[in-house]
């Protein structure tokens, strides 16, 4: 016989909520852990990085394999024939060639690649004399420098001190002045930078500007010209040439000076 109700299924047991929640939760703190050490261990590494490159720094160990790398490259240019074997200096009339040479700089063997002359250019034209320079490579093993030396116009005092400058009044030198005593002789603060107009006046009139022993900046403003023979000419602040111009005239025509 047949049931009078058909069996009805048994409803399947749905996994509970709380489980899944926890095995949610597990995972995500896995996650966490790994993302946590993943950070420290980044951290880590960057710090020990940092930290030894403070001290490769600081130790100067750095710099010694940069110039120890320099140096295996140099020795393999000079020794395919990029040697510096020549050294050109024209130019140079007071400068002693010594001198260049130490503010060159170079060494035995050195490559002419490895020439660093900005540098060198900056200590040449330091030298006293020297006014301005060129320093040129000449491949494959020279090297040539052309200098352009100040020209000495004058012996400026400025209180006790004496100083060999040039006509834009630049000071070339305080030593060995003994061979420039010929030159016109100025005195006073700011005297230097006043030299142009002085000389032109000693062009102009050379024969009379031989009688003046020195000549004497006043107030920032106008020149005293002192005489060998002990007389002074106060030249005017404004047109100091025509003055000049009728002193000589006087002279010539009636020998103002000897009376």
């Amino acid at each position: 016989m047949w049931p009078l109700t058909p069996k009805q299924k048994k409803p399947k047991k749905k996994k509970s909520s709380a489980k899944r929640g926890a095995k949610q939760a597990q995972s995500l703190k896995r996650r966490r852990r790994l993302s946590l050490f993943l950070r420290g261990m980044t951290l880590l590494v960057v710090c020990s990085a940092v930290v030894t490159s403070a001290y490769i720094w600081q130790s100067g160990l750095f710099q010694q394999w940069m110039l120890e790398a320099q140096d295996k490259v140099d020795r393999k240019f000079a020794a395919a024939g990029f040697a510096v074997g020549e050294v050109r200096i024209t130019g140079q009339v007071n400068t002693e060639l010594k001198q260049v040479r130490a503010a060159l700089g170079l060494y035995d063997g050195q490559s002419i690649v490895s020439l660093d002359l900005k540098n060198m250019l900056v200590r040449v034209e330091d030298l006293a004399w020297v006014k301005k320079a060129t320093l040129t490579k000449v491949m494959p093993d020279a090297l040539e420098v052309t200098l352009v030396e100040h020209e000495a116009a004058a012996l400026w005092q400025n209180r006790d001190v004496f100083y060999l400058v040039d006509l834009a009044g630049q000071i070339i030198t305080s030593q060995g002045l003994e061979k420039y005593a010929d030159l016109p002789h100025v005195v006073g603060a700011g005297a230097h930078e006043n030299l142009a107009g002085l000389l032109a006046m000693q062009d102009k009139y050379p024969e009379l500007f031989a009688r003046v022993k020195s000549a004497v900046w006043i107030g920032n403003r106008r020149w005293d010209l002192n005489l060998g023979s002990g007389i002074k000419i106060k030249l005017p602040e404004k047109g100091p040439e025509l003055a000049w111009e009728r002193l000589y005239h006087y002279e010539s025509d009636q020998k103002i000076l000897a009376k």
